[in-house]
């Protein structure tokens, strides 16, 4: 597999980066980061801007063989991480130890811990601390190399950015914000056009281009949830577009991940009654949840002897109508 299709097989949303001024001079920065091993980084931006992709980018630029870990930072207790840091680490050096000779430079790995802000303080100190001493038993050992990269949903605009490198220090890493969808208003066009070609595709329509009137809805709009918020929009936006062009009667802002999933299931041409998308719903909820009445009652926001009168009209088999023949004799 060449260089590029391992790129495209992990980064989602590569081509992006081609496609936006503000992106692609971040990810020229990061081009020449990558370059420098071993170096921790600090990922800093609101939710949606797309740090984990940016993450990856580095990693994959570098070392596309080589594995990437990703570990949730979420209030829970320490024991948590140290379990799981300690699982990470063994996974890098199992990675690493492949029969290499000495002389070859190892791939150098990535440990990539999202959302580091969402952790109380004493909590992210004892994983740091934990973490330093990993990396300094790796070095130590002559290991597969690891880069740590941090990533905080804290916006840098809200001075964030001091409070959350400050604990990380030690690691001395280098910073990198990803400013909000708001602030660069030129890439809003790229990126919906983007993931317009791509909805098209995926869902078979024949789609060309925007209209001027949706597209200036879309550069008029905030996006509080950034990329990631633009993206669904647009989804949705395929999905209830009936012509060549996306309207502004195609925008809807706000949108649910269930209403883009039920937009996708009625976009076929025939449509269904009520009462068959409700056994559809239901038939599709017990199965998923292993035929447990009481889970999917509570699922569906009913009690369970509703549920059960519901399950009853669908498993009762319909009265079948008898034909008339007219050629059968009538008996008298």
């Amino acid at each position: 597999m060449s260089r590029s299709q391992l790129l495209e097989k992990n980064i989602e949303y590569l081509p992006v980066v081609y496609l936006t001024s503000s992106l692609k001079q971040l990810y020229q920065q990061c081009e020449g980061l990558s370059e420098k091993r071993h170096g921790s980084i600090l990922i800093s931006g609101e939710s949606g801007t797309g740090k984990e992709l940016l993450a990856k980018s580095i990693h994959y630029s570098r070392c596309p063989n080589a594995p990437f870990i990703t570990m949730n930072c979420v209030n829970l207790p320490f024991d948590h991480f140290e379990e799981k840091i300690n699982t990470c680490f063994s996974a890098l050096a199992a990675s690493g130890d492949n029969g290499r000779g000495a002389a070859q430079p190892q791939p150098e790995s990535t440990l990539f811990l999202r959302d580091l802000g969402k952790l109380e303080a004493p909590v992210k100190q004892s994983l740091l601390a934990l973490l330093s001493e990993k990396m300094q038993a790796v070095k130590k050992a002559g290991g597969s190399p690891v880069r740590l990269i941090f990533s905080s949903k804290e916006s840098p605009e809200n001075g964030s950015r001091a409070k959350d490198s400050a604990p990380i220090e030690p690691f001395h890493p280098y910073l990198l914000t990803i400013l909000p969808l708001r602030s660069r208003r030129d890439d809003i066009p790229p990126l919906a056009t983007f993931f317009m070609d791509k909805f098209s595709k995926e869902y078979g329509k024949d789609i060309g281009g925007i209209h001027s009137r949706a597209l200036a809805l879309l550069e008029g709009y905030d996006w509080p949830e950034n990329v990631s918020e633009l993206r669904d929009v647009m989804e949705n936006a395929v999905l209830l577009a009936d012509g060549p062009l996306i309207t502004k009667d195609d925008i809807r802002f706000n949108i649910s991940k269930k209403a883009i999933a039920l937009e996708s299931f009625l976009s076929r041409e025939d449509f269904f009654t009520l009462e068959e998308i409700e056994h559809i719903y239901i038939n599709t909820v017990l199965r998923r949840l292993k035929n447990n009445k009481s889970k999917t009652a509570k699922v569906l926001g009913v009690s369970r002897n509703t549920l059960q009168r519901h399950i009853g009209k669908i498993e009762e088999p319909a009265p079948k109508k008898r034909r008339k023949n007219s050629h059968q004799p009538r008996l008298l």
